[in-house]
């Protein structure tokens, strides 16, 4: 598919909309730098009122430390997490095709029992999986910090080289989790009534191979989110982006999996003139983009 394309569609969504997807776009964030902010508060208060040596703060030897870390931990989790739905969940019904442009409140996504669930037991997932992906370039990064540091020969020398180059290919291999992480919650939205686990780990088959064209998407923005006033603009035109992208190649499965399933009875030249129309809550969006100019690409 060509970038290009996709950005000045997803541009074309966000018209008249900017505003309040901006705001929701922004919640999520917003929520994290308020705890994250509170939790530093009482750090500071500890620290001048108390007895308390600033380096126990990094020791996790202080048990209120430990505390006010496990509290702060689980209110963002549960704060963040619903509004994370949110957000993919409003960005789908933006991509949607919906000629009367009316949107489900706020309110109704996040007060929704089985979506609080569902997202936190997702954000669980999403984290514990990340944890994991990041374990290896910790590895190799020790190892060659100290054949660095304590190094005294070819041999120290040549494996720290290779420690090196294996922590750089580990950090691709987590970066590429972390995207197919940060999929997932659009993909709970598309697929309301799938199983939490199947949609976490079916999300990497789903992004498989698909990884360069997000890479591209985010690197397309690093130099204009440089100036830090134009960070709020730029994010819901980021976030549209990604998720058309994402109906994208939704699109792109149902397409394949119908050409799968109709090749067993049906001739192959056939296959194409087959409409497939499958019952999903968002289910148009690729079939107006492909009027924008970027269909043809699938």
């Amino acid at each position: 598919m060509k970038l290009r394309e996709v950005i000045k569609y997803s541009k074309d969504l966000l018209k008249k909309h900017r505003v309040s997807t901006m705001i929701i776009c922004l919640l999520p964030l917003s929520s994290e730098l308020f705890f994250r902010f509170a939790e530093a508060t009482v750090y500071s208060l500890v620290l001048y009122f108390g007895d308390m040596n600033p380096l126990s703060l990094f020791n996790g030897e202080n048990p209120l430390q430990i505390l006010t870390t496990l509290l702060s931990s689980l209110m963002r989790w549960c704060v963040g997490s619903p509004l994370i739905y949110a957000v993919a969940f409003r960005l789908c019904e933006v991509c949607y095709e919906n000629r009367q442009r009316t949107f489900t409140p706020l309110s109704e996504i996040l007060l929704d029992g089985r979506n609080f669930r569902r997202s936190l037991a997702v954000s669980l997932w999403t984290k514990i999986i990340g944890l994991f992906s990041l374990i290896p370039a910790g590895i190799f990064g020790m190892t060659a910090y100290y054949f660095i540091v304590n190094g005294k020969g070819t041999n120290d020398l040549f494996i720290a080289v290779h420690a090196i180059v294996f922590t750089v290919v580990s950090l691709f291999m987590w970066l590429n989790v972390r995207i197919t992480m940060f999929a997932v919650p659009f993909l709970m939205a598309h697929f309301p009534h799938k199983s939490v686990l199947r949609l976490v780990f079916g999300s990497f088959r789903f992004m498989k191979g698909r990884h360069t064209d997000m890479l591209k998407l985010f690197a397309s923005y690093i130099l204009p989110m440089l100036t830090i006033f134009s960070v709020p603009y730029l994010i819901p035109e980021i976030m549209t982006s990604f998720s058309l992208i994402i109906s994208i190649y939704i699109r792109e499965d149902d397409y394949s999996e119908r050409i799968k399933i109709n090749s067993r009875t049906a001739k192959s030249n056939d296959t194409s003139k087959i409409p497939y129309r499958k019952k999903r809550r968002f289910t148009t969006i690729t079939e107006k983009a492909e009027t924008a100019g970027f269909g043809d690409n699938l």
